[in-house]
């Protein structure tokens, strides 16, 4: 006996847990099907003020809705319902809270409103739960069901629901939302949710002002046949440091000449401030706000005078563009994204205006301006030239090594090496990049963009490597030997660039990027699509080893500037030190920090010529720097090029 009562409990609470899915349930639906004579069938209400529950009966010609559930609404009445063939009718009861709406769907024909709908609720009757119920054999309710979970499917004669008060603001908030990982976005299919909630409630004043605790505010009012326009502001400002909230004005001509309905249609203008409610990864919104407008069974486009939603902010930093946009989306495929299309933006320092000819949501996205290139087509035949020539002189130099190799197999010659095929991976990559980028093949363009990227990343990587060679040859004379150190720099020079390259082309960055000319003239090529992401990838990745370079550089020429002073040679110690200087600079690629002060046409260029030509001026280094057959060559040579035999000897020859 026991144990079948803790079964039966058992059943019940999973039943209630199945039913209620651990969130507060702010609507309510049960559906069934009533067993019921032919006589003439009624309705009978008893539903009052409170919190109690709500029970549904039915018997042979009643069907019984009751209980306390509401907050304003009473309603004791009977009513007659519609006659029907047969013996057995569906119907469905619809509860929510938030609008205090009852209301009863019989035979799928008929609807009646047994309450409200009321002003939106911040609490209400929610969570309704099955409580209790009793079965019947010849009349009752078929196939009792919540929101379509099937409770009982032979006849029961009673079903009592237990209700909890609880903040429904905060229930609509759940049923508009997702949150997850601590992030919040709106459901898919939601986005106008909160309008039909609106267009349903019942409004006591002209403008109806509501805030949800979720970051939602919203504002509707009745577009009266003498409508003069209208200007409606966010009530509180939730922005720090922002003195005006943003605002819309809808104008008098907001129907243009559709004919008027004979009930005057609802307007809702909902605020939105939470930057990740309308997610879009390639977008950043100017101070997370959002601003809807929708009319009620009206779609609005083509406006001759359009609605003007207006943005105040902070002054903005000048490489930061602002524009208008509507949340679009192709609903069939599941995605949604900003639209700028219908729009027109009127930027002044601290607001900005959006004149649109349409209605949906709205807000400024901020974008990082992309910096015109000074006589695009010049640069582009030089780097093209350039990168030939590069290319050439890495599979010479890379040849030159491996016929040599025996003689020259020491650590830094493999270290100049690993460089000599990034660039080569890069020239190559930014060839094929220039030929194939004009195909407006998606897959194509992502691969060369990929191959670009990753060829860039490793040379850099092993420009620090070189760099960090000499370091540990000059100031680590006793201490060089590292197990496996040619393994961990291979790993570092072309694993850890794949994998940062890998991550973003799995994010979707890549693809066909557009280079505007400080002339007008446009280009297309394939690379990250995002000017934020290549801030970061490229420029921090490269600040960082610029930084380091530079730093050896100055350390490197420091002490080769002390072994000429020691070896008494004034007359040829400043030329050796400018070529030592120039060369290490090709070996440390510090020239492409030429790229951080190139604001005019000569330093665009000059970076152009520069560091195209890199694999040239390697290769030039290699001819002159390799010891020469029958000598064993100048010792700063050697160490230059790293063609001694030893680490020791590399860096004791600094001082020779």
């Amino acid at each position: 006996m026991c144990s079948v009562t803790l079964g039966r409990i058992c059943t019940f609470l999973l039943l209630v847990c199945f039913l209620n899915d651990g969130k507060c349930e702010r609507d309510f639906q049960f559906c069934g099907v009533r067993k019921h004579s032919n006589e003439t069938q009624k309705l009978q209400l008893n539903v009052t003020r409170g919190c109690h529950g709500l029970s549904i009966s039915s018997t042979v010609d009643t069907l019984f809705i009751g209980g306390e559930l509401t907050i304003s609404c009473v309603n004791t009445s009977s009513i007659i319902l519609p006659q029907v063939s047969g013996l057995e009718t569906p119907f469905c009861v619809y509860w929510d809270g938030f609008l205090d709406l009852l209301r009863l769907e019989y035979n799928t024909t008929r609807n009646f409103t047994l309450c409200g709908p009321s002003t939106p609720q911040t609490n209400c009757c929610t969570d309704l739960s099955l409580n209790k119920n009793s079965g019947s054999k010849d009349v009752g309710i078929l196939n009792g069901s919540v929101r379509g979970d099937i409770i009982k499917e032979n006849a029961q004669e009673l079903y009592i629901f237990k209700g909890e008060s609880d903040r429904c603001d905060n229930a609509v908030c759940e049923d508009l939302l997702n949150t997850r990982n601590g992030q919040t976005a709106m459901k898919s299919g939601r986005e106008d949710e909160l309008e039909r909630l609106l267009m349903q409630s019942k409004f006591t004043r002209d403008m109806q002002h509501f805030e949800l605790p979720c970051g939602i505010q919203t504002t509707a009012f009745i577009l009266e046949p003498d409508f003069k326009g209208n200007t409606v502001v966010r009530q509180k400002d939730s922005v720090p440091g922002i003195n005006k909230p943003p605002s819309v004005y809808i104008p008098p001509t907001l129907l243009g000449n559709k004919p008027r309905a004979r009930k005057a249609p609802k307007v809702v203008c909902s605020f939105y401030n939470n930057n990740s409610l309308f997610q879009d990864k390639n977008s950043m919104i100017l101070n997370g706000d959002v601003v809807g407008l929708t009319v009620e069974n009206e779609v609005i486009a083509g406006l001759v005078e359009p609605v003007v939603f207006t943005f105040f902010h902070k002054k903005q930093p000048e490489n930061m563009t602002r524009t208008c946009v509507f949340w679009d989306g192709l609903p069939h495929e599941g995605k949604m994204f900003w639209n700028e299309s219908g729009c027109k933006t009127l930027e002044s320092d601290t607001q900005t205006a959006c004149h649109c000819d349409h209605l949906t949501y709205f807000a400024v996205l901020l974008q990082i301006s992309n910096k015109t290139v000074h006589n695009l087509e010049a640069q582009t035949h030089i780097t093209y030239i350039g990168c030939v020539t590069s290319a050439l002189c890495c599979v010479l130099t890379i040849g030159l090594f491996l016929c040599q190799r025996k003689s020259t197999s020491n650590k830094s010659s493999l270290i100049h090496m690993n460089l000599a095929v990034a660039l080569l991976l890069l020239n190559v990559s930014f060839l094929l990049n220039m030929t194939l980028a004009s195909l407006c093949n998606e897959r194509v363009c992502t691969l060369l963009a990929f191959m670009l990227h990753y060829s860039l990343l490793c040379s850099f990587t092993w420009m620090a490597i070189e760099a960090y060679n000499v370091y540990r040859l000059l100031c680590k004379v006793l201490s060089t030997y590292t197990s496996q150190y040619m393994l961990k720099l291979c790993l570092a020079g072309f694993v850890l660039p794949a994998a940062l390259a890998i991550g973003l082309a799995s994010g979707g960055f890549y693809g066909s990027y557009l280079i505007t000319s400080s002339t007008g003239t446009e280009t297309t090529m394939c690379w990250i699509l995002e000017p934020l992401v290549h801030y970061i990838a490229n420029v921090g990745y490269f600040a960082v080893i610029f930084l380091f370079s530079t730093s050896m550089l100055v350390v490197t020429v420091v002490k080769i500037k002390h072994a000429e002073k020691q070896k008494c040679t004034p007359e040829r110690s400043s030329w050796k030190l400018v070529s030592s200087v120039l060369m290490l600079t090709c070996l440390f690629g510090t020239t492409w920090g030429l790229n951080f002060f190139s604001f005019t046409f000569t330093g665009q260029l000059l970076s152009t010529i520069l560091n195209s030509l890199q694999g040239f001026c390697l290769c030039v280094r290699y001819f002159l720097m390799r010891p020469k057959q029958g000598t064993d060559g100048s010792r700063s040579s050697k160490f230059l090029l790293g063609s001694s035999s030893s680490n020791a000897a590399e860096s004791k020859s600094l001082n020779s």
